[in-house]
């Protein structure tokens, strides 16, 4: 990795895939699409209070060195551009987990930051695996990870997070104005999850899941409306050697700020005018045993008591399909030895 120093001049640093070079040497090399990305801007850099006027608001900014053209596909862009002609567009809709325990949808929450999904292929003369691992999640929180209805999930949410009591609220009408109007509700997700460890992917079942507040003292009984399904395999890539994706479905999120009667702060972690709703829960690969080994920690002791177990650390990265919104999910699969 190295930096260009752009501080004099627009540089435009550019260099052929070996794909690339081969279709010049055949003479059929021809640029037919391209994609912008902003990797290297930090725009907390952007100074409304500089001394000298506004012509010197972003100059720190167009001063910073970029990157130096390479050809790896996961290093090339990581934070992609989104195309959209609106031009009064101020804000752009983030992705975030939804941790609220008042959600009573039986979702899974972090352990020492890590999000757990179990192995079942392991012993289970320690006592049942399940509630060995609610024991290690403080004794409430199940893990993810399965093939049934019935499995817990990480739950995801997107929209304008501007602040609870900020403008714009997160109201039916700004709903619609600010993320329907411009294409920035994401219908369907990408997950991108290690081969090595899973095989497939659930999601929401858009058709028997809803995400709501009725304006009352309570929401929708979420846990009996939340259905998950397999998801679909596509050929996308992330530039991570063995990753895969798969596309699941969401739902439109229906949490909504009302003058009376309030709930949204108790239901929703986005601060502003919601998108969508989704699940992610994976399914793990049956037989796995060297790969404890391989990638991952065998015969710990001192993470369960009174437990041997052997885990992988992963990464589960989620993108919505229309805004491009990002989240990481750290994984750990935990199995008792």
């Amino acid at each position: 990795m190295a930096f260009l120093d752009n501080s004099g001049d627009i540089i435009l640093d550019a260099v052929l895939t070996e794909a690339g070079r081969r279709r010049m040497a055949n003479g059929d090399f021809s640029i037919t699409k391209f994609a912008l990305g902003d990797d290297e801007i930090d725009y907390s850099l952007y100074n409304k209070n500089h001394p000298s006027g506004s012509a010197y608001y972003d100059l720190t900014i167009l001063q910073t060195p970029v990157f130096e053209a390479m050809t790896q596909v996961n290093a090339g862009i990581n934070y992609g551009l989104l195309k959209n002609t609106s031009t009064d567009l101020l804000y752009l809709p983030v992705m975030k987990t939804n941790e609220l325990s008042a959600l009573e949808l039986g979702n899974i929450a972090k352990s020492s930051g890590v999000f757990y999904t179990r192995d079942t292929g392991g012993n289970t003369g320690n006592g049942d695996t399940n509630n060995i691992l609610k024991a290690l999640l403080s004794g409430s929180i199940q893990s993810m990870g399965g093939t049934d209805s019935s499995t817990n999930f990480v739950a995801l949410e997107t929209g304008l997070d501007t602040g609870f009591g900020n403008i714009p609220a997160g109201t039916m009408l700004n709903r619609q104005s600010y993320l329907a109007a411009n294409n920035l509700i994401d219908i369907t997700l990408y997950v991108f999850v290690d081969s090595r460890f899973f095989t497939n992917v659930l999601g929401v079942n858009s058709s028997a899941t809803n995400f709501a507040n009725d304006g009352g003292a309570d929401a929708h009984e979420l846990n009996a409306e939340v259905s998950l399904v397999s998801s679909t395999a596509t050929d996308l890539t992330i530039g991570l050697d063995n990753y895969v994706a798969y596309k699941v479905q969401t739902v439109g999120n229906q949490i909504y700020n009302y003058s009376a009667n309030n709930t949204e702060q108790t239901y929703s972690v986005i601060g502003g005018p919601r998108g969508i709703f989704g699940a992610v829960s994976p399914v793990v690969k049956s037989g796995l045993d060297a790969e404890y080994t391989l990638y991952g920690t065998t015969n710990n002791t001192t993470l369960l008591p009174g437990a041997t177990v052997n885990y992988i650390d992963t990464t589960i990265y989620v993108q919505g399909a229309s805004t491009s919104a990002q989240v990481q999910i750290p994984v750990r699969i935990i199995r008792i030895a």
